[in-house]
């Protein structure tokens, strides 16, 4: 059985401080909203979410990975060949 996070005894169990928050039994996540916003996060972002060592997490932007990713490969347009000499096959 899963541990109620909430002690309905103790009101001191709610008090966070900035930046503090709690996973819930569905293992979810409130991130505050100064992090959030310094991190430049929107409302809608598509996230990954990578585990870097006990207790710790890194959430990356989707878009910010293609950004960093985008012409990572230099083949002299003969991938961009190769793909639509494919697409022709299938046609």
């Amino acid at each position: 059985m899963v541990e109620r996070v909430k002690n309905q005894g103790d009101p001191s169990a709610y008090r966070r401080g900035p930046g503090r928050t709690r996973i819930s039994a569905k293992h979810q996540v409130t991130i505050p909203l100064g992090a959030f916003t310094d991190a430049g996060f929107e409302p809608g972002d598509a996230v990954r979410v990578e585990a870097i060592g006990p207790g710790r997490l890194v959430l990356t932007r989707q878009d910010a990975l293609l950004e960093e990713f985008s012409g990572a490969l230099t083949t002299g347009g003969a991938l961009r060949d190769s793909v639509e000499a494919l697409r022709d096959e299938w046609a």
